[in-house]
């Protein structure tokens, strides 16, 4: 199903505004129907989007077999009749027809995915006069422009129907190629998923509907629009997407299966449809990756990498190959020294920018956040910021103390808070970043210092000797010993040409 969208506004961040999502989802419908509990009725049926009695109703049979486009030469539904081959038959008719049968060749011979089922598979007779897939074009009056109806169901599997708009007139795509491209791409997708079971959960099912869509057309732009919707809110854990009618962040999760698919081959998709039903998907996801030699973990850690690497961010290390045709995302923070205090959710990221004056950047937790990987990336050049570089520090947080991560370079960098570990509990955790030891502001400061030495007499030309530096010379008051060889506490180089960065000077500061 697709419909109109806005995609909700996660806390603290603020976004350029996109061209508008295009019409592709009844709200109305995702509250009513529930796939393989409830037969949707056909249009010649009545339903939702039926026909008017005033449309005069033919059918085109593609010539390559299987497909029966269902249209009105006249009435409320009517298509766009021109006819420039002179055929017959409406050019817009033959248009759908002929991208229906290519969309199910590619997923046949590209993907090896089952074919749709057929209503004859279960007992129903021709519901559409065939046994052929049945797509009727109706006018969805702005309220969608597509939809895959279920017939009958049974305890494995689906068969259906498509509904598509009649003409797109009024609708947000370039011109009636590409809605056609978008729109058949995406149902079929819904039909193909239907012969492998019987119920989906939506970030699931929409999501790998849109993946389908960059399948078949790889300049999709309802594809990079959906994906903006995910990377407006990647704070959210992938399978738990807002609640009521289907956000647009459901979609938006075709982001993630474009990247799992292109990580793991085209022949990925088949064995992702056979464990769709699964009641635990996400852990049947984590599973089905260990079988292919992979895990869910370090997948999921490049994915969010990967998304940072987007919009204006990319550009300087590897990302998806569109990325720069993405919105990007949107920094929760862009302060500096940094403090944020919250739940990190399973399967999610966070980036906070930093703007770094140069010298030592301090790092703690208020408690240790086991399972929460973090890492930094400097913007290229030195710049406040722009494409982000690989990874130059990468570490856990099972060690809350307060250490300094590296000497830095003036410049402005990304700090990544990313959970991988696939759970139903969030991770609690408070995090600082500073220059200075005392600019911790999640961590306890340090205790003063105690007095030592005679003070009554208020001489204070005594014995310097004990600083092993020049008379007259003493510690600053509330500087900590630096760290020693391990200060970063567990910090990990991205590159070796990085790892200038770490080495931490034993110094003391000077009145």
């Amino acid at each position: 199903m697709r419909g109109n969208h806005s995609a909700v506004e996660p806390k603290r961040r603020a976004r350029p505004t996109r061209s508008p999502v295009p019409a592709c989802f009844a709200a109305l419908l995702a509250a009513l129907l529930v796939p393989g509990l409830a037969r949707a009725e056909r249009p010649t049926e009545g339903g939702l989007w039926p026909y008017d009695p005033k449309d005069s109703l033919v059918f085109f049979d593609h010539p390559g077999g299987g497909l029966r486009v269902h249209y009105s030469a006249d009435g409320p539904s009517v298509v766009p009749l021109a006819d420039l081959d002179g055929d017959g038959v409406p050019d817009y008719v033959v248009r759908v027809a002929d991208t229906a049968a290519a969309v199910l060749a590619l997923y046949r011979d590209a993907f090896d995915l089952r074919p749709p089922r057929s209503e004859a598979e279960h007992d129903l007779g021709l519901l559409g006069g065939s046994e052929a897939l049945d797509i009727y074009l109706v006018d969805f009056g702005g309220s969608a422009d597509g939809h895959f109806g279920h017939d009958a169901c049974d305890p494995d599997a689906c068969a259906g129907h498509l509904v598509l708009e009649n003409d797109f007139a009024g609708y947000g795509y370039a011109d009636l190629a590409e809605a056609v491209d978008t729109v058949v791409s995406h149902e079929l997708f819904h039909a193909v998923q239907a012969a492998y079971a019987v119920d989906l959960p939506v970030w699931f099912s929409e999501g790998t509907a849109v993946w389908a869509e960059r399948s078949y057309r790889a300049d999709s732009r309802d594809f990079l629009r959906f994906c903006d919707a995910y990377l407006a809110d990647t704070g959210r854990s992938l399978f738990k997407p807002p609640a009521g009618p289907v956000p647009s962040f459901a979609y938006g999760t075709g982001l993630w299966w474009d990247f799992l698919i292109a990580r793991r081959g085209p022949e990925f998709v088949d064995a992702l449809l056979q464990i769709g039903g699964a009641a635990e998907l996400p852990a049947a996801i984590a599973g089905l990756l260990q079988a292919h030699a992979d895990d869910l973990r370090p997948a999921w850690l490049e994915f969010a990498a990967w998304n940072l690497a987007t919009g204006e961010h990319a550009g300087a290390r590897d990302s998806h190959p569109y990325a720069a045709e993405l919105a990007g995302v949107a920094a929760e923070q862009e302060v500096f020294p940094l403090a944020d205090d919250d739940r990190f959710f399973s399967l999610t990221a966070r980036y906070y920018r930093l703007d770094h004056p140069g010298g030592p950047l301090w790092f703690g937790l208020a408690a240790p956040a086991p399972g929460l990987e973090f890492t930094l990336q400097a913007v290229a050049g030195g710049a406040a910021d722009g494409p982000v570089e690989p990874e130059a520090l990468a570490w856990d947080g099972a060690e809350p103390e307060p250490r300094i991560l590296a000497e830095l370079p003036a410049g402005g960098y990304w700090l990544a808070v990313v959970n991988p570990v696939l759970s139903d509990m969030s991770i609690r955790a408070h995090l600082c970043a500073a220059d200075t030891r005392d600019g911790l502001a999640c961590v306890e400061p340090l205790p003063a210092p105690e007095t030592t030495g005679d003070e009554s007499s208020g001489d204070s030309t005594g014995d310097d000797s004990s600083t092993g530096d020049d008379p007259g010379e003493s510690d600053t008051a509330g500087e900590s010993d630096p760290p020693g060889d391990d200060a970063c506490g567990g910090c990990r180089t991205g590159s070796p040409a990085l790892a200038w960065l770490l080495p931490l000077l034993r110094r003391r500061r000077r009145k």
